[in-house]
């Protein structure tokens, strides 16, 4: 063989040596690079990121169960910038108890609650009132023409007219029969006309008993129309009396509602013409929806807050649950009767409503800006002891205040990360944070 000639076939054997060699010298490479990865701290992300590969394959092989429960947490290693810009909070146990919701209403007490009807038919001259206005007990609140008042005015005018004429009547029977018996002494008439005079005095004293009776009747109707005992001798006096009825207010309060006007006419079967209301307490009504249902009970806690007073925390204890859903809202009426002495709460405000409906635990709370959310999972960014910054997953329980419980994965005194955790996220999922 021509050793010379560069085309002559090279010996089957030299080449399988040299293939060897070769495959030998790029096995200590691969093992060099692996070393150096591993042991040099600056490539650290590059090991972290091989392990969690070399994990994924050996759960697809080994049908391990779900990677996100075998892999090693997520870990970020933040510059002193980064660290600086975060918000890091040391986990601390707070109270929370178990709440419902509700929206409803502020409402009157209606135990304190009176309507004023009009107690006879007439038309309406004057309103003295307007709803919201506060009235004094026997204050007028309107007047109106009744029809009564114009016939029991007629029946005082014709009683007194007919007692008036049975006591001229009884008068003159009386001088008559004391003249005829100062005659029949004197033996001048005979006795049956002395005895007619005493019958005719007699029937004068009943007819005179009546017609006292029958005005005492009109002046009780008169009293009963709203007319004043003042009033009533005034018109006896003069005979005029205007045929205007005064409706009083029967206790003190707010005029609630107002359902009269001018020139109205209000009969036997009207609406009540104002409701007066006691404000000095009210009713705070929730509509309770039907799952919160079996949790409510008397007398548990009730938080009321109203758009007028956002600052403002109104606190009462629920007194009753109605028997059944309201049809029209598919929801539970409850209520609680509050002190309103300050008159901070008006009738019909809108109300939300926190029901405290279980006794109070202690938990480690995190800020809800802390949780990472994936799906149904949540996670938090704990920081460690060397610096780094671990994800963790967490159970999450109630909330309140812009605090969330945690009910498994954190402790009382770990740090996490409050502000900075979607950024954090991203980077340690190798997305470029913008």
């Amino acid at each position: 063989m021509d050793t010379n000639n560069p085309l002559t076939t090279e010996p089957p054997t030299t080449r399988a040596r040299r293939r060897g060699l070769g495959w030998t010298v790029a096995i200590l490479l691969l093992a060099g690079a692996g070393l150096a990865v591993w042991s040099v701290p600056a490539l650290a992300p590059v090991r972290e990121r091989l392990e969690g590969l070399l994990a994924q394959r050996q759960g697809v092989e080994g049908q391990a169960p779900d990677t996100a429960e075998t892999a090693a947490p997520p870990v970020f290693r933040p510059t002193k910038q980064q660290l600086a810009s975060f918000g890091i909070e040391t986990v601390q146990a707070r109270e929370f108890r178990p709440e419902g919701f509700a929206e409803g209403r502020i409402g009157v007490n209606e135990d304190d609650n009176v309507p004023v009807y009009s107690p006879y038919a007439g038309r309406v001259t004057k309103v003295m009132v307007r709803a919201g206005d506060r009235v004094k007990a026997n204050q007028v609140l309107f007047t109106l023409e009744a029809a009564d008042m114009v016939s029991a005015l007629n029946d005082f005018q014709a009683a007194s007219n007919a007692l008036a004429k049975n006591s001229a009547l009884l008068k003159l029977n009386q001088t008559v029969a004391a003249r005829l018996q100062e005659l029949f002494q004197a033996k001048a008439v005979a006795l049956k006309d002395w005895q007619q005079a005493q019958n005719d005095v007699i029937a004068a004293q009943s007819d005179q008993r009546s017609a006292e009776a029958s005005l005492q009747a009109v002046r009780n109707r008169l009293r009963i129309l709203g007319k004043s005992d003042a009033e009533i001798d005034a018109f006896a006096r003069s005979g005029a009396m205007s045929p205007e009825t005064e409706i009083r207010a029967p206790i003190a309060g707010t005029i609630v509602q107002r359902k009269v006007g001018l020139g109205q006419y209000l009969g036997s079967g009207s609406d009540p013409a104002f409701v007066i209301g006691d404000l000095s307490t009210v009713w705070l009504v929730a509509n309770v929806r039907e799952t919160e249902v079996p949790r409510i009970k008397l007398g548990q806690e009730l938080e009321a807050s109203v758009i007028g007073f956002p600052d403002r925390v109104f606190k009462a204890r629920i007194n009753y649950m109605a028997a059944s859903l309201d049809p029209a809202t598919r929801r539970l009426p409850v209520r609680a009767e509050i002190d309103n002495a300050e008159g901070l709460l008006r009738p019909e405000m809108f109300a939300t409503f926190t029901i405290l409906t279980g006794r109070d635990e202690s938990a480690p709370a995190i800020p809800a800006s802390a949780i990472v959310y994936e799906g149904a999972r949540a996670r938090i960014w704990i920081e460690r002891p060397d610096g780094t910054i671990a994800s963790r997953n967490v159970t999450l329980g109630l909330t309140g205040g812009g605090l969330v419980q945690v009910v498994d994965g954190l402790k009382v005194g770990e740090r996490v990360v409050t502000r900075g955790s979607l950024f954090i996220d991203r980077a340690a999922s190798g997305d470029k944070a913008s």
